[in-house]
């Protein structure tokens, strides 16, 4: 039978989320055309991201809609000056409107709420990230019909949680499917130093950013290696002008990068250009390591980490206890990197499963369970 239907791919959690589902939407809407494919955000740079990857893969079709924060939003993040809390409110309006969607897909986990304002169709999860931490919101998971994610890692972690394994399928990494066909970008430095990708976490529990001045200010004192200082971007979002321009004054021409908001923070363009990665809880390192390189570690917090699932990644690398011994530590990571290069190999696999062709098969799977509750 012809496949029609309207699908609803949700993005609410920022512009950083966009390229690992907003491809799928491109090729659903390319491949099956009697299925209307509608993108659902609320900002301009998720738009903007979400316009991009339209034209990137000529899916001219794809419908992309930007929706106004209702007022019970805004009230919400003045009073509590926490961006997320604008969520629930945004999540009752987008039910209200997609009320006609066959499914609604989304790359978080939040949007699970939609089954308590009351969605009762098809509400499909993607993934976005492949890490080894393992927050509380993985139980929310058990909310969605179906869970895509890039390997066995998330499978395995999903039925620990309680997830029925018949709701999970990995279809491979869609970022690195993505990005795959697009060219790198230029070069970051007009000198050959070795660049070092710093990428602090946002979550400040277990994040190094209380120590990021400090590392910073080790690499002002030194000449072996230009930085790029590029944390998660929700890591500064409630962050005002004035503290702002604080961090902006750290950089130095032909040295040092201070990024706090730009897409270079999650387009791979810093990771694709970077000798070595620094780091703490980021999934970005497995984006790194799709090409082995080396990579190190800030334990800010003095985790006892060998035996902690959450660092399996520290593994992969040197762990530095403080900014006092991070470009000792730097250096040791590049020198012994020959022995790291089929453990971290071997960790990407585990994590983001075979990603080439992980669009065309998630929008497949995506079709055939549209297909199925048509059925049922």
């Amino acid at each position: 039978m012809t496949l029609s239907g309207n699908l609803a791919f949700v993005f609410i959690g920022g512009e950083h989320q966009v390229l690992h589902l907003a491809p799928v939407a491109a090729a659903i809407s390319l491949r099956y055309p009697n299925i209307t494919v509608e993108c659902i955000c609320a900002d301009g740079r998720t738009a903007a991201a979400l316009h991009k990857v339209a034209k990137t893969m000529g899916a001219d079709m794809m419908q992309v809609t930007q929706i106004t924060w209702p007022w019970a939003s805004r009230m919400a993040a003045r009073l509590t000056g926490i961006q997320s809390s604008m969520k629930g409110p945004l999540l009752a309006k987008i039910r209200w409107l997609l009320r006609n969607a066959h499914a609604i897909i989304v790359p978080e986990r939040t949007s699970a709420a939609l089954r308590w304002f009351g969605w009762s169709r098809l509400l499909i999860h993607f993934r976005h990230g492949a890490g080894d931490r393992a927050p509380s919101s993985e139980a929310r998971l058990r909310a969605f019909d179906f869970i895509f994610v890039a390997g066995q890692k998330d499978i395995d972690r999903a039925i620990a949680q309680g997830v029925d394994r018949k709701r999970l399928s990995a279809v491979g990494y869609i970022k690195m499917d993505y990005l795959g066909t697009i060219p790198a970008g230029l070069r970051l430095f007009g000198n050959d130093r070795p660049i070092v990708l710093y990428n602090p976490h946002f979550d400040r529990s277990i994040s190094s950013i209380s120590l990021a001045r400090d590392v910073i200010a080790r690499f002002r004192e030194q000449e072996r290696y230009n930085l790029v200082f590029a944390p998660h971007i929700h890591t500064f979002e409630n962050l005002d002008a004035a503290s702002r321009a604080e961090w902006q004054k750290l950089s130095e021409p032909e040295h040092i990068i201070v990024d706090l908001d730009s897409p270079k923070l999650f387009d791979m363009t810093y990771t694709r250009a970077a000798s070595l990665y620094l780091g703490d809880m980021s999934s970005q390192l497995y984006e790194f390591l799709t090409t082995p390189r080396p990579v190190a570690f800030l334990n800010a917090h003095g985790a006892n980490w060998k035996d902690d699932p959450r660092y399996a990644g520290w593994h992969l690398g040197e762990v530095a206890s403080g900014a006092d011994n991070v470009l000792d530590v730097i250096d040791r990571a590049f020198e012994r990197h020959p022995e790291m290069v089929r453990s971290q190999s071997e960790a990407v696999a585990l994590a983001f499963g075979d990603y080439e062709g992980a669009i065309t098969r998630a929008a497949g799977a995506i079709a055939a369970s549209l297909q199925s509750s048509q059925r049922a």
